[in-house]
């Protein structure tokens, strides 16, 4: 059997956690990322769809999970390159460590944010479909190439993958969240992005005054028309 990515082998946190859960926009002149909630968000106004729900487990995560030691030394080694923005260092230890390591596609997902951060847009584009094509499971590699679809104004592509990422896994946080940025800024698919933040909310082991402040305002201008 084919081993697979250590959960340790997630996309670098600097770039690839932090983009997906603020769901920012990053170039291009696109809309502005949503304004934080209000300190003093009245939770009851989120309705009954913020209780949390069971969680069906991540399938990426339930894969058997073995790495070389090295491998997994030149990995964080790529990842501190990446925190520190040395493009050039984080490149050259990724492709090195996906040579050697071909059936991991962390690695593939990081090389794709490496390029996009060096607006290498055909070489980014390639390593994410190189992820997913490794392991279809990587449900990091869905989000991260959703938030470079979308920061490309490419709307419709960045939809189908978000979809496809909660195909794969219908509990998938980040996925809900960008989608619902997505509809609610981009698309004006208003109705779908509160079902996505309202699943947010259910998918949240805390309360998330962020996301309740966007549920908030959203149900304001759906309720004024």
């Amino acid at each position: 059997m084919v081993c697979i990515d250590l959960r340790s082998w997630r996309t670098a946190l600097l770039l690839g956690i932090v983009l997906a859960l603020s769901g920012c926009a990053t170039s291009g002149g696109k809309k502005p990322a949503r304004s934080k909630a209000p300190a003093e968000v009245d939770v009851s106004a989120t309705g009954e769809t913020s209780a949390p729900i069971e969680l069906i487990p991540n399938p990426y995560l339930a894969q058997p999970v073995k790495a070389p030691p090295a491998a997994e030394t030149a990995f964080r080694n790529a990842l501190v390159a990446m925190q520190s923005e040395d493009w050039k260092t984080a490149e050259q230890q990724l492709l090195d460590l996906s040579q050697k390591n071909p059936q991991l596609s962390g690695p593939l997902v990081n090389l794709g944010i490496v390029y996009w951060r060096q607006e290498k847009l055909v070489e980014a584009e390639n390593y994410f479909k190189q992820a997913l094509a490794v392991n279809p499971l990587n449900d990091d590699a869905y989000v991260q190439f959703g938030l470079f679809l979308r920061e490309q104004g490419r709307f419709a592509d960045a939809e189908q993958t978000y979809q496809k990422a909660l195909e794969v896994w219908p509990h998938n946080a980040a996925a809900h969240r960008n989608l619902g940025i997505l509809y609610d800024l981009y698309m004006g698919k208003f109705d779908a992005a509160l079902k996505h933040y309202e699943m947010v909310l259910r998918l949240s082991a805390e309360p998330n005054k962020e996301v309740e402040g966007w549920i908030i305002d959203l149900k304001r201008r759906l309720a004024a028309g």
